[in-house]
């Protein structure tokens, strides 16, 4: 376990200075303004046809589907676990995929378990960057199609008590060479939560169409 953590660590080493570098140049976390870059600049889908989406991790240097984030409350303490893939087409306004979730309170008693299906896309904002420069070998896809950026989803969250809630998912991406300040990890606006991220990594790949760069 503690090989494979290491292992890990040192893969990312580059993409989390890099993220880290990026945000302390810019002064502020998310305003690309900060950086002189116009919003609107990258409000666009970079000519992105298919894009997939992966809650990653990295095992022995190599990016793999089947990873988990995790996303915190700041108002409770509230902690919530997911896992999640999918694909989502920019230009047509579509997406599809789901993955599962455990939510639980700060002292770590579980509120609910389940899992969630996307229903709908929100937005792509392609952001650049490769993951070739942190080191990491991809076990999804080529190191080619990897980028950055940030994908808005509504989905539907069901827990396996039964009902469904409607909540919106934000998986952000940061690689090396992203062109703005991204927050590395998935978050997520739910009844009353709004989940921010605390642990995990992200990984997108344009699967058909241009990276936008």
């Amino acid at each position: 376990m503690h090989s494979a953590n290491s292992v890990r660590r040192h893969a990312m080493k580059d993409l989390v200075l890099s993220r880290r570098q990026l945000l302390k140049g810019a002064g502020a976390v998310g305003v690309l303004g900060a950086v002189g870059i116009p919003a609107t600049a990258f409000a666009e889908d970079g000519g992105v046809d298919l894009l997939r989406w992966d809650l990653v991790q990295f095992l022995q240097g190599t990016a793999l589907a089947g990873g988990t984030n995790q996303a915190t409350d700041e108002a409770t303490g509230d902690v919530v676990t997911l896992s999640g893939s999918g694909h989502a087409e920019p230009k047509k306004k579509r997406a599809t995929g789901g993955g599962t979730f455990v939510h639980r309170h700060a002292d770590g008693t579980e509120v609910a378990h389940g899992i969630y299906r996307v229903t709908s896309f929100q937005s792509w904002t392609p952001a650049g960057g490769n993951l070739a420069p942190a080191g990491a070998k991809d076990g999804i896809g080529t190191l080619e199609q990897t980028t950055g950026g940030l994908l808005v989803l509504h989905i539907a969250v069901l827990p396996a008590a039964g009902g469904m809630v409607e909540a919106v998912l934000g998986v952000d991406c940061a690689l090396p060479g992203v062109r703005f300040p991204i927050e590395e990890g998935a978050h997520l606006d739910v009844l009353n939560f709004h989940f921010k991220q605390s642990g995990g990594f992200t990984l997108f790949h344009v699967l058909r169409g241009g990276h936008g760069e």
